[in-house]
């Protein structure tokens, strides 16, 4: 993370309990050790003479320990050791500075790095495509290039470039050459880009203060290296886009290379499981550990006919070999919408809104319950479901943080609530009130720091606010068409507010025989956001590449992230915390006026961050719909972008 003004006294703390970097801990007064053999290499030849150092990430950021300085060889070989009394968990990372490349010496702005994670033994590679791979993976985790920070996010984003980078070799792996990626997406010409400016830094192929100074993080914050260069980009992709590009040498050392500039210089990964798994993500969640569940509109098929109402959730590990992705059935799933959340006991609940396909031979589904699993993907909510309430056409569903979740009705209009969880005892908000339990195709759930929740109403441009009770709120419903039109997604801060995505023209189909319709050509797709306090005032604002914005999600800086249906964006907004925008003013766009464009987007619906600081997107519907099967095929991963957030998600965001 670059030195916002707000991490300033935590770095400094930081410091001075580890001094950054403490004096180096030798192998053997600390018993047994294991041996990494490494190589350093910049333009495939080998850097003899630079100076190797093995670091132990810390608990905070930009907080490490030196555990070793080597010397490379005439080869660019070296030996270092790793004391076994590392913890398991540990991260390490090791960085390159100095020598020659045939007695051309590395100018001192060119450092390389690689993430160990937790490698203890065996090869490891340390070029110019480990440095992108690594940076971009650890950039929340990284000031003036020394890393640190709280699990698991850490030890998560220390294995983020495995799927970059084969560690051992040094080359592109396979997951990124290979479809959905490979060039399938712009993201392996991305890759080779910035990989290859780093060459040219070394070799003196281009002007490397010039890429520096246009590797400039948003609060002023030069890079003095290559490789703290690659660990504030993701934080400020759009800085300089230009500029980046520039540096690109007239002959790449890897290739393919980008074109011409991207809107930012983002690493965007697809995962869509063996291929034959997603049809329609709705939105995400993660778990204690920071894996990835989502669940699915309509299964698989490449049968029309079984286009059929999605009876399976996922549990993906980006972060392990090969990004296993396990299946679970039960539980009732029938079609499930935009809601899935996980709740104060680690159980993951998901609402079946009932999609299906339009020639599904099975008949429609229910539209009428949700489903809850055990943290192991055990259902607990029998072959139907829960379906008191009663239900019907549920989208968002949100634990708050006493552990009672709130389900959002697109179809009664109403907002149902289960106690602590419990089916049995459910009742629904507002109906002590004449009128007040009245949402009109209420759509998506949020929870303030004083204990409100708050509900979008598709059908009527404004929000609902309950007490925690399920009363309603004085002066509730809240907006008007002039800051709330066409609601969907909510999410709360950590200083009272709740956020809205102001779709504008999304009318969301709630009945049997009903369907979502794509924005009709020439329409306008402008949205925005708006931001509803805790006394229930109201105010939007849009640009940041707002089109058709669906979900919101708030970081660790309370800084906004906007999924679009439409265009193939991400949109990026300041929050309500003006030390953490770098224009100091509320609402004001981060990302371009054409967001964070990314070519393996769909059209997307659910958008959250993850403990590693990555922006996960759930593409929804196909970019060009297909009137049979208009569902997309997976999850995106931008890499590095955001303020951590802590797992799972209840309630306002916390900081790991």
């Amino acid at each position: 993370m670059s030195l916002r003004p707000n991490r300033l006294a935590l770095l400094l703390t930081a410091a001075a309990a580890v001094a950054a970097v403490t004096a180096p801990v030798s192998a053997a007064a600390s018993g047994n050790a294991s041996t990494i053999r490494g190589h350093v290499a910049v333009a495939g030849s080998a850097v003899e003479g630079a100076s190797v150092d093995l670091y132990l990430a810390g608990a905070t950021a930009g907080a490490a320990t030196l555990l070793s300085t080597e010397t490379t060889d005439r080869l660019g070989r070296f030996r270092m050791s790793v004391p076994d009394s590392i913890a398991d968990d540990a991260v390490l990372y090791a960085a390159a500075r100095g020598g020659a490349v045939d007695e051309t010496p590395i100018p001192d702005a060119v450092e390389l790095a690689t993430s160990l994670g937790d490698i203890r033994s065996g090869k490891a590679e340390i070029n110019e495509l480990t440095t992108v791979a690594a940076g971009y993976s650890l950039a929340q985790f990284a000031a003036d290039g020394m890393i640190g920070g709280p699990a698991p996010g850490l030890q998560n984003a220390a294995l983020m470039p495995r799927n970059l980078v084969d560690l051992d070799r040094g080359v592109p792996a396979r997951f990124l050459l290979l479809s959905p990626n490979g060039t399938s997406t712009e993201t392996l010409a991305t890759f080779n880009s910035l990989a290859s400016i780093i060459t040219g830094c070394a070799l003196g192929a281009n002007d490397c203060d010039a890429f520096l100074d246009a590797a400039t993080d948003a609060w002023g914050v030069r890079p003095a290296t290559t490789w703290q260069a690659m660990t504030l980009l993701p934080t400020n992709p759009s800085g300089d886009a230009p500029g980046v590009f520039a540096q690109i040498p007239a002959d790449p050392e890897f290739t393919p290379v980008r074109t011409s500039a991207p809107s930012g210089w983002v690493i965007a990964l697809r995962f869509y499981g063996n291929g034959r798994q997603f049809n329609g993500p709705g939105n995400v969640a993660f778990d204690a550990q920071g894996k990835v569940w989502a669940n699915n509109n309509t299964n698989w098929s490449r049968l029309p006919s079984r286009i059929c109402p999605g009876t399976d959730m996922f549990h993906l590990d980006p972060y392990a070999p090969r990004q296993p992705m396990e299946t679970f059935t039960g539980g009732g799933l029938n079609g499930a919408g935009f809601g899935i959340a996980i709740d104060t006991r680690d159980r993951v609940w998901v609402g079946n809104f009932g999609f299906t396909g339009s020639e599904c031979k099975e008949g429609p589904p229910t539209s009428n319950s949700v489903s809850a699993f055990q943290p192991d993907g055990e259902p607990i909510s029998g072959d139907d479901g829960f379906t008191d309430g009663p239900l019907s056409w549920p989208q968002g569903v949100k634990s708050d943080v006493a552990g009672n979740m709130w389900i959002a009705n697109c179809g009664n209009d109403s907002v149902v609530v289960y106690p602590d969880g419990d089916n049995t005892r459910s009742f629904v908000a507002g109906s002590d009130v004449p009128g007040a339990s009245h949402v009109p195709k209420a759509f998506d759930v949020a929870q303030n720091t004083e204990g409100s929740v708050f509900v979008t109403a598709n059908a009527g441009n404004q929000v609902y606010g309950f007490a925690s009770d399920g009363s309603p709120l004085p002066g509730s419903p809240f907006g008007d068409s002039s800051t709330i039109r066409r609601p969907l997604g909510a999410a709360s801060d950590s200083l009272g507010n709740v956020w809205v995505s102001n779709s504008g023209v999304v009318d969301i189909p709630c009945s049997t025989g009903s369907t979502l319709e794509a924005p009709a050509p020439g329409a306008n797709l402008d949205g925005t956001v708006a931001r509803v306090d805790a006394d229930g005032s109201t105010e939007s604002f849009g640009g940041a590449g707002l089109t058709v914005p669906w979900g919101i999600a708030v970081d660790g800086d309370d800084n906004l992230w906007v999924a679009n249906f439409a265009d193939q964006r991400l949109s990026h907004l300041c929050g309500a915390r003006a030390s953490t925008c770098p224009a100091g003013t509320i609402g004001h766009p981060i990302s371009p006026d054409e967001g964070y464009g990314f070519d393996g987007l769909q059209r997307n619906t659910g958008v959250q961050v993850d403990p590693s600081g990555n922006v996960w997107l759930a593409n929804n519907w196909v970019a060009d719909p297909r009137p049979i099967d208009p569902f997309g095929d997976g999850l995106v991963v931008y890499l590095g972008m955001a303020e951590p957030v802590q797992a799972p998600l209840v309630g306002p965001p916390v900081r790991p």
